[in-house]
């Protein structure tokens, strides 16, 4: 069996069986491979929507999704998307192949290629002759299912491609993890069953354990503080939800004055705990991490005790010890979200355009922009994975479009939306082709303030003057005719809901622009809150 049909069979019993991606000269041989095994390909307009496909996919559903790419340019054009997955720690499988190190002059020749990659993704596996079947199942295993998520790239030298990897041994894996006992968990447990007044804060690195993560809420009696990754980590108006963002003072205030504080599968992030840019880490009475990476236990605040371990499976030991205490009321949930609702700076037009959407929508991804930023804020989606963005981490524009691709594919069957504005819409607008192309019925919603707004305000709040010219938006409309997709322009929120609704009936993607001086007009909200409220 050669080396191209030993990948192929080895990603699919890891379940990697959809790869994003564009095919040319140096990859065809895996294109052929793939779909001769009955992998999904799905071709994009441009190798760093294929990772952020991969990347939404990953996110919607848990399940890791690969990127079948070509060395050199295809390579660097996903290298932004690929290091975006890498700061909000989503796996994903990117393959691509490689020269000879001594070659010169070749197509896509990129002598650095493996140096770029070790910067850029969680782990780097340069395959050659020394290469088993073991060796990769081993760097897989590892890389996918033992260490932090995120991107893994597998280069293969062309020169190989023919070659069949040693099995002189069935692969097997590697004997189970035991249970967590050692001494900072036995720390843990005694600090935990004398608190008073815990609180839980969860990241990404928890939506595998949720029902673990809500049983474990439920025994201590302890509110929950969740990142944006985090969103709907517990059910809809969970009597220990907090809710928001915990960016917010109210929110730090719960955090800082518990006795303990329990920090799970989070970085304790800038984006997510200093949205507001007031350069002041999280502070905690007592501090316990828990993370599968070392190194997160002590970033950006250091833990009092800290536990090395996949959350599901620290959470599984934490079960079984007594812990149990009396249910309250727990007024300090109830406070805290009324402080935040009286303070906050609050755009009732802006939190309404979201809850229409949120009404209507099961997965909504958004991108930079300013509906974006106050979802990061308010929204609470229904369900896990219900909302994410790429305003975390890495930061990127461009991401909402493929990544929601991505999530539709991941999830055919829920109501999947695209939230982005009209500046981050143009950098992947192309990959309205690919959802045109693939029939998939999802209303990317269009947020146009005439370029790059949010950017405005941040010039003009510092200077009168503009100093750089802010990109003129396209005629939507006509996008939309010449990609083969519906367009929808909403004048108010009953349209906006109204259009929403059709869009998921369709089988062809829709465009709903919602142009901000008009929408935002207030005569066009008054009738609609007559009717409401």
């Amino acid at each position: 069996m050669i080396l191209t049909d030993q990948i192929s069979r080895i990603l699919r019993d890891f379940g990697i069986t959809v790869f994003f991606g564009i095919p040319g000269i140096h990859n065809l041989p895996f294109y052929r491979v793939f779909h001769a095994d009955g992998h999904k390909l799905v071709t994009v307009r441009h190798e760093q929507s294929a990772a952020f496909m991969a990347d939404g996919f990953a996110r919607a559903s848990g399940r890791i999704a690969g990127c079948l790419l070509i060395d050199g340019p295809g390579f660097l054009n996903a290298a932004t998307a690929i290091a975006q997955a890498r700061a909000d720690s989503i796996p994903m499988v990117v393959l691509t192949p490689c020269g000879a190190s001594t070659e010169s002059g070749k197509l896509h020749e990129l002598t650095g290629q493996a140096a770029v990659s070790r910067e850029i993704t969680r782990a780097h596996m340069r395959l050659d002759r020394m290469t088993t079947v073991s060796s990769l199942c081993d760097f897989l295993d590892n890389s996918l299912r033992r260490n932090r998520p995120g991107p893994i790239h597998l280069e293969v030298p062309l020169t190989l491609l023919d070659y069949d990897l040693s099995a002189e041994e069935d692969w097997r894996p590697a004997r189970k993890e035991q249970e967590i006992t050692d001494s900072t968990f036995s720390d843990a447990i005694e600090v935990l069953k004398n608190a008073i007044q815990p609180v839980i804060i969860v990241g990404g690195g928890v939506l595998h354990a949720q029902r673990e993560l809500v049983e474990f809420a439920e025994m201590i009696d302890a509110p929950v503080v969740n990142t944006t990754n985090a969103k709907g980590i517990l059910p809809s108006g969970h009597r220990l939800s907090v809710g928001y963002s915990p960016s917010f003072p109210e929110i730090r205030d719960l955090i800082q004055n518990a006795d303990v504080v329990i920090a799970l599968g989070t970085e304790l992030g800038e984006t997510d705990f200093d949205f507001f840019l007031t350069n002041k880490n999280v502070e905690c009475q007592c501090l316990i991490r828990v993370d599968v990476d070392p190194d997160q236990l002590s970033s950006n605040a250091s833990a009092d005790i800290g536990i090395v371990g996949d959350s599901r499976k620290v959470l599984q030991s934490i079960l079984k010890q007594d812990l149990h205490k009396e249910h309250e009321k727990n007024e300090r949930v109830l406070q805290t979200r009324e402080q935040v609702q009286k303070n906050i700076h609050f755009n009732r037009d802006m939190h309404a355009f979201l809850q229409v959407i949120q009404e209507q929508t099961d997965i909504l991804v958004g991108d930079s922009s300013q509906p974006n930023y106050y979802a990061q804020l308010l929204y609470e989606p229904d369900m896990v994975r219900g909302y994410f963005h790429s305003v975390t981490g890495f930061g990127t524009l461009g991401y909402s479009i493929p990544a929601t691709i991505g999530a539709k594919i991941a999830q055919p069957d829920e109501r999947v939306a695209c939230l982005v504005g009209d500046g981050g819409a143009a950098f992947t607008l192309s990959e309205l082709q690919t959802a045109s192309q693939l029939s998939l019925g999802i209303p990317f919603i269009i947020w146009n303030n005439e370029g790059y707004g949010e950017i405005d305000k941040a010039m003009f709040s510092e200077s009168t003057a503009r100093y750089y010219t802010s990109p003129r938006p396209p005629n939507f409309a006509l996008i939309a005719q010449a990609f083969y997709m519906n367009f929808r322009q909403p004048q108010n929120l009953s349209h906006l809901r109204n259009d929403l609704a059709t869009a998921y009936r369709e089988d062809t993607p829709t465009i709903i622009e919602v142009s901000e001086p008009e929408f935002m007009r207030k005569d066009h909200w008054i009738s609609w809150f007559e009717e409401t409220v």
